[in-house]
């Protein structure tokens, strides 16, 4: 839920304005304001996916493997994170 005083995009907002609304071109994935839908988290398994067979590839340099498996591991983190944080009953 949209929060202006905690959301990231928002840190020179008027907290009093009713008409605040999320910067979504300003979005952290970190924020505590953000909700993702199953779509969006269907999009981040298709990234994961990508950067597996990629992680996989030997033959990339080693500051792109770096960066790509560093970007693996947060988005599989952040899958396991939503699919423990889902009510019970509503497995995938």
């Amino acid at each position: 839920m949209f929060t202006a005083e905690t959301a990231l995009c928002e840190r020179d907002s008027s907290f009093d304005d009713a008409r605040v609304t999320p910067d979504t071109d300003g979005c952290h994935p970190s924020c505590g304001s953000i909700c993702r839908t199953e779509e969006n988290i269907d999009e981040l398994r298709a990234e994961v996916a990508e950067l597996q067979v990629k992680v996989a590839d030997e033959s990339s340099p080693a500051i792109r493997w770096e960066r790509e498996r560093r970007r693996l591991a947060y988005l599989e983190r952040f899958i396991d994170g939503h699919e423990r944080g889902r009510p019970s009953g509503d497995a995938r």
